[in-house]
């Protein structure tokens, strides 16, 4: 019975899902995006091709695919975009962001899928927004008030002065110093293991190239594991090696808020919505880590983890 009532109810989904989208679907014209992307393989071609599925599921959208050969040069692009007269251009990858700099001006173009800082470009950066990791924070480690990052102005300057905002909304004193180079990242990392409170801090590893994984990383969670401190990133990687927690893309979430904010452009003519972080995400979760920490999550809370290491 139970089985037959669960069916039930999942058609009933099923069926509710799909007429809100009939219901919801443009009668009018569909707006045609093109989006371009470098051409490559493996995960990274799973990568764009999720975004893209994302894009495709907006309604009112048609979309029109370019791979971007390694030698593309923007005017080949432009020649394109001129013969096809696409409503709006949603440019991925660090290939794409380079080649949308130079378009014209006459097309709205927002950019995505590579870590990017207000420029004058609009689009969604790949670094994960502070409030996020706020919230995650204090469901996961609800005695932390105080998170130290180590950034640099160029990448994250943006990103770290939102955290600012928000922190104090979150009960959190955020403590953030500026690197320009990796020497002075490590410096900077060293004073703050030195400065953190056992079992009462967190380090914030943020997307930036400034202190690259090989050189701070280990560092970081041997004393982290040592003194008990809770370590969150970008990079789910880090989740696997030992960070308590990770937040990292939705593709397909991603693929669509990027098509709608391409409509919206289209639609309001060149207004500028800017550069916004990544709020479509996903969050992965050392259960060894939490363990050693003193944390229990409920079956509830594990149901919303999307990757939990060690791998079951």
């Amino acid at each position: 019975m139970r089985r037959s009532l669960c069916s039930r109810r999942t058609g009933l989904s099923a069926w509710t899902t799909l007429l809100a989208l009939w219901l919801m679907a443009p009668t009018g014209h569909a707006a045609t995006i093109a989006v371009i992307y470098p051409e490559t393989s493996g995960a990274y071609s799973q990568v764009f091709e999720s975004i893209i599925a994302g894009v495709q599921q907006t309604p009112g959208v048609r979309v029109l695919p370019r791979a971007l050969a390694s030698a593309a040069q923007g005017d080949e692009v432009q020649a394109w975009l001129n013969d096809e007269r696409p409503d709006a251009v949603i440019a991925l990858g660090q290939r794409g962001y380079n080649i949308a700099k130079g378009l014209a001006a006459d097309t709205p173009v927002v950019v995505g899928a590579t870590l990017m800082a207000p420029d004058g470009v609009s689009g969604i950066s790949l670094a994960a927004d502070p409030e996020q990791f706020l919230r995650r924070l204090g469901e996961l480690t609800p005695r932390v008030k105080r998170v130290f990052v180590v950034y640099s102005e160029k990448h994250n300057g943006w990103l770290v002065r939102r955290a600012e905002r928000l922190a104090e909304r979150y009960g959190i004193q955020l403590l953030a110093s500026e690197a320009a180079d990796m020497r002075t990242a490590v410096k900077n990392y060293l004073d703050v293991l030195d400065a953190v409170r056992e079992q009462q801090d967190a380090i914030w590893l943020p997307l930036d190239i400034v202190a690259p994984d090989k050189t701070v990383l280990p560092l970081i969670l041997e004393a982290a594991w040592k003194k008990r401190l809770v370590v969150f990133s970008d990079n789910p990687s880090h989740a696997e090696k030992g960070a308590l927690f990770s937040l990292y893309p939705d593709h397909e979430g991603m693929g669509r808020r990027l098509a709608n904010m391409a409509l919206g452009m289209a639609q309001h003519g060149r207004t500028d919505p800017g550069v916004e972080p990544l709020r479509d995400l996903r969050i992965a979760v050392n259960l060894r880590t939490a363990s050693h920490l003193g944390m229990l999550y409920t079956p509830s809370q594990e149901r919303d983890f999307a990757l939990v290491f060690p791998s079951r």
